[in-house]
Order: structure tokens, then sequence, then C-alpha cells
């Protein structure tokens, strides 16, 4: 059974992010998927998860997105994929899923990483300022 982690620990909560288009070359070549695909990016984001219930326990640590992105019609239309500096894993995630962060023994009070995160956004889509707020669970492996 998860059970949430929070992540108040982590030194910024909220971020502004620039979107570019992903496809900026001759557009008369692109299809619309491909028309109406931005990118944006979120560089040297610090995680930090609170895992001091944990400590000396085997867990799996994910991180999900809701089913439902504040400013996007469709929020399947939104791919958000990091990389770490180690202690996670790097991975990409759909709304209304999760992906594995972490598997091993906890060993300190507070998990951390820094993320490299980018996000693949179809444009036609959006319809307003996006609000995304991911979310941290974690599974014990072992009693």
């Amino acid at each position: 059974m998860a059970e949430l982690l929070d992540d108040l620990l982590s030194p910024q909560q909220q971020f502004d992010i620039d979107f570019e288009w992903t496809y900026q070359n001759d557009i008369s070549l692109q299809d619309d998927t491909q028309l109406n695909s931005l990118t944006a990016r979120a560089q040297h984001v610090e995680i930090r998860l609170n895992t001091s219930r944990h400590v000396g326990k085997h867990a799996r640590i994910y991180i999900g997105l809701p089913v439902a992105i504040r400013g996007m019609g469709d929020s399947s239309a939104l791919r958000m994929s990091w990389k770490t500096n180690g202690v996670f894993s790097n991975g990409s995630i759909t709304a209304g899923n999760r992906s594995k962060l972490f598997e091993g023994k906890i060993t300190r009070n507070v998990m951390s990483d820094i993320l490299d995160i980018s996000f693949q956004i179809d444009a036609r889509q959006v319809f307003g300022a996006l609000r995304l707020k991911p979310l941290y669970e974690i599974e014990i492996l072992d009693p």
C-alpha cells in the first residue's frame, strides 16, 4: 500500500517556465502534432522528500501526476521527463500515472536529488497558466 510523502522541505515549490516550439524549422514539412508541440524545461530543481518515518526500511518511491492538470483541456497531452544526479532514477510520466523514482534502503531522514525536468506539451490543449503539482508516494517492501 502506497503512502504519500511530503516534499515541503524542497526549497522551491513553484516555477515559472518558458515554453518554446519544439520544431522551429520549416513548418511546411510538419504534421499537426509537430506543429503544435511545445517544450519547456526546469533546470536544477531540488526535490527533498521527508522519509524520516522509514529510515532503515527497503522501499520504492514513486512520482505521480494528477489526472487533471489545471490549465490543460486534455492532461494526456503533457509528458514530463527528468534526469537526476543519481540518487533518484531518470524517468518520464504522463498525467494520471506514476513512475518509480527510487528503490532501495532508506538511509536518510530526507531523500533528496536535483532534477532537470522537461515537458512536452500539445499547445492545442493549453488554456491558461499551467499548475502542476507532482505527488510522491512510498511503498515499504519489507514488513
